[in-house]
C-alpha cells in the first residue's frame, strides 16, 4: 500500500464518518446523571476521598497517620530487642543456616562448571548445545506427529 492509497483510505473514512447521524443521548440520561452528582454531593465527609475533606480535618488526619506509624516503628525497635525476639531471631538463624550449605553448593557447582567448560573448549560445547537444540526439534516433532496421528477424525 502506497501513500496515496493510505491518503485516498483516510478521506473515503472520513467521508464515510461525517455523513452518520449525530447520536443523541437517551431523555433519562442527564436526570441520571445530575441524580448521582447530587447523592455524591450530599455524602458525608468521611465518606468522601481523602482530597475533598477540609483543610483542618486533612492536616488532623495525617498528624494522627505519622504518630501511628512513628509509634509502630518505635514498637517494632523495642520488640526486637527483647530477649524472646532475640531467641527468635537466633532459631532462625540456624533454620536457615542450611541454606547458606546450599549456597555454597551452587557456588562450588558453578565454579566446576566454568572449569569444564575452559577444558573442553567452546567447539564442543557450541556442537552439544546444537545437539541438545536438534534433539529437541525432533520429540516436538515426533509429538506433535503423534498427537495428531492418536486424535484424528477416521
Amino acid at each position: 500500500m502506497n501513500l496515496n492509497d493510505n491518503e485516498q483510505l483516510k478521506l473515503a473514512i472520513s467521508r464515510e464518518l461525517k455523513s452518520l447521524p449525530e447520536l443523541t443521548a437517551p431523555a433519562s440520561l442527564a436526570s441520571r446523571v445530575m441524580a448521582a452528582l447530587e447523592r455524591r454531593a450530599n455524602l458525608p465527609w468521611h465518606h468522601r476521598s481523602w482530597a475533598t475533606w477540609q483543610p483542618a480535618l486533612q492536616m488532623a488526619s495525617l498528624a494522627a497517620m505519622l504518630a501511628l506509624f512513628g509509634g509502630l516503628c518505635f514498637a517494632g525497635w523495642e520488640l526486637s530487642r527483647t530477649e524472646t525476639i532475640m531467641s527468635a531471631m537466633h532459631r532462625a538463624g540456624q533454620l536457615f543456616s542450611g541454606l547458606n550449605s546450599i549456597g555454597s553448593l551452587f557456588n562450588i557447582l558453578a565454579g566446576t562448571a566454568v572449569l569444564v567448560a575452559k577444558k573442553l573448549g567452546s567447539t564442543f560445547i557450541i556442537a552439544c548445545l546444537v545437539a541438545a537444540g536438534l534433539g529437541y526439534a525432533v520429540f516436538m516433532g515426533l509429538g506433535t506427529f503423534y498427537f495428531r496421528l492418536a486424535f484424528a477424525k477416521r
